[in-house]
Formats: C-alpha cells, structure tokens, sequence
C-alpha cells in the first residue's frame, strides 16, 4: 500500500524512473549538440579565414597543437561545459581528424544545398569547369554554377571530385554527375557552358561541350573570356620582343631570389627597409597572367631591396652565384626600368578586366 502511494506521487510529480531516465536523455543529448555545434563554429572559422585545422603534434604536451585545438582550449577557458569534454574520457571529445572531416563535410553540404535551392529558384543557369592538379598530383574538376537570384547575377562554386579519366567521355560523365547528384535539373534549365580553350573541351563535334549538348539542347558553349584574354596577352608579348626578354629576366629574378641561399637574405633587406610584410616575386605563367601583374608591382615598389640584395651576392665570394647577381644587377638598367613602368601600367589595367571576367 505504501509503495503504491508513493509511486502515486512520483506520477503525480513526473518522478517516475522512467521520466527522470527520459530527462537525463534529453540534457545529454542537448549538451552533445551544444558541444558539436561549438565545433562546428571552430571549424567554420578556421575554413572561413583559410587557416589549416591541424598541427604536426596535438598531444597534451605540445607546445602548438594546431588552429582548431588552440582555438578550442581558448573556449574552454571561458565555457565550463566546454573544459569537461576536453578533459574528459578520451573517446569524448569529438576532436578526432574524423569528426572534423565529418563536421566539414556536413558543413559544406549545407553550404552546396543552398547554392542549389538558388539555382533551382533561378530555373535557368550555367556552369563553368576546368580541371587542375591537386597537392597529391592527381587531377581533380571543379565546377562552377552561374544563375540569376535576388536581383544579380550569381557565381557558386559547387564541387569538385577526382578526375581518373581526363578524355571528353570520363570529363563529361563528370561534369553530368555532378549536376545530378545535386539535383540539378540540366536537360531543359542548363543554358551555357564556359571552359577554356582545349580540343577536349571544346571541341566542336566530340569536345565536352558538344556531348552535354546532345543532352541539354540549350546549353550553348562559351570559351571563357578570361582565358581568351589570356591568350591574347601571351600572343602579345611573344609578338614584342622587348617584352618577351623582359618577362625572361623577371623569370630569372625569381628564380634567383627564390633560391634557399639568397631568400632568407632577400626577406631580411625588405624588413630592414621597409614596414609591413616582405613581398615576394611571383613564378610567371603562361595561364596565369594576373601574377605578372603582381610581380611588376612587387618589383617596382621593391627595386632598392632588389638591387641591394644582388650587389650584396655580388660582393661575396661564391664564384657562380656572384657571377649570376653581377649579370642580373647590371640588367637593372634605365631601359629595364622604363619596361617596368610600361608594363606594370598595361597589366594594371588587363589585371582589371581579367577580375571583372
């Protein structure tokens, strides 16, 4: 009788094992999301500014564990529930490379299903894709959407995935896979394609192009204009020759300063002359032209630093690399430096229409 009163009153107070099990669960389950969702801001800040997650040594005594676990402990100074989980039973904590690329990976999917309910609202849109090498040297597509949403013109990337087969088939199975597995509908709402000039891409009859187009009749071809503008700077500097021997010994310069003797030196005389970070010359490339307007700048703001750190090089008694900076600093002349204003002039101006396209 009594036992039965008393489980009377824990009914009536909601006290019975099962609801107190039942709020336990619940609070558990609310600590675990507010934990995740705490590394989930953590890694989104590390991706939004670019900043690798990891470091070489994450254990208890290293002196720099990495982005992610620096910036977690910091919040763990001011978040008591926060400090429990780190230190707390191993398998707790959540902080594994694992559930960081899970974390990540489920980040960017809610990133990519944005981008398609836009796209999808916009009902019409096109893409854009190119293939490129990758740390690992395997090569990878990438694709680009371009749609009509709140008033402007929009430019999403949307994904990217190893390329094991670099012909028109396997780069078109890609590129419709993709479409299809974000639920893009492309046979009747794809209206253009931009990739660069390449036979594979473009090709008429059998390019990339030509075979989406058997699938999705709208979707008229566009060689991209950026690259077009591209090729029409490499054509125009390899059709002046003063031009081409002046990107030649830019080339040089770079290399030069790049070397592991001479860098260290060159960074050490720009912080010795000037405020701010050091800048560095940039590798020129054929089809990446932005750079050489790059390098233009960094030289001619830098010049004093450059001569300087060639006649230092030339001073000393390393036979060969003295040789090679007497050479490159008596190239420094007045002619070489009405080239560099010229053309930093010019490229400052095809540096803005290549952003613009």
């Amino acid at each position: 009788m009594i036992a039965w009163k008393d489980y009377q009153r824990a009914v009536t107070s909601n006290a019975t094992l099962a609801n107190v099990l039942n709020k336990e669960h619940k609070k558990l389950v609310q600590e675990n999301r507010e934990y995740i969702k705490t590394i989930a801001e953590v890694l989104l800040l590390t991706a939004t500014q670019n900043i690798a997650q990891k470091g070489h040594n994450e254990s208890a005594g290293s002196d720099n564990k990495g982005n992610f676990m620096t910036i977690l402990e910091t919040i763990a100074n001011h978040d008591k529930a926060v400090k429990e989980r780190l230190t707390s039973i191993h398998n707790a904590k959540y902080t594994s490379k694992t559930i960081q690329n899970e974390v990540l990976g489920c980040l960017a999917d809610m990133v990519r299903s944005e981008i398609t309910e836009e796209v999808k609202n916009s009902e019409v849109f096109s893409i854009m894709a190119d293939e490129t090498k990758y740390v690992k040297k395997k090569e990878q597509i990438y694709l680009v959407v371009r749609y009509y949403f709140n008033g402007a013109i929009q430019e999403s990337f949307l994904h990217f995935e190893s390329a094991e087969r670099l012909d028109t088939a396997g780069l078109t199975e890609k590129i419709i896979h993709i479409l299809e597995s974000n639920g893009l509908e492309y046979k009747n709402n794809l209206v253009g394609q931009a990739y660069d000039g390449a036979a594979v891409m473009s090709g008429k009859h059998s390019g990339v192009q030509a075979r989406i187009r058997e699938q999705a009749k709208y979707s008229f071809y566009v060689h991209c204009n950026a690259h077009c503008l591209n090729l029409v700077l490499v054509d125009t500097v390899k059709a002046v020759p003063e031009a081409e021997q002046f990107f030649s010994l830019l080339e040089k310069l770079y290399v030069f300063t790049s070397g592991s003797y001479v860098h260290p030196k060159w960074l050490d005389i720009q912080r010795e002359m000037y405020e701010g970070a050091p800048r560095e010359l940039q590798r020129l490339s054929d089809t990446r032209w932005a750079c050489r307007f790059i390098s233009l700048r960094n030289i001619m703001d830098r010049l004093p630093a450059l001569k300087r750190v060639l006649q230092d090089i030339a001073q000393e008694r390393n036979g060969e690399r003295s040789i090679e900076a007497r050479g490159l600093l008596a190239q420094l002349d007045l002619e070489f430096i009405v080239h560099l204003v010229t053309l930093r002039k010019v490229f400052a101006e095809t540096k803005c229409l290549s952003d613009m396209l």
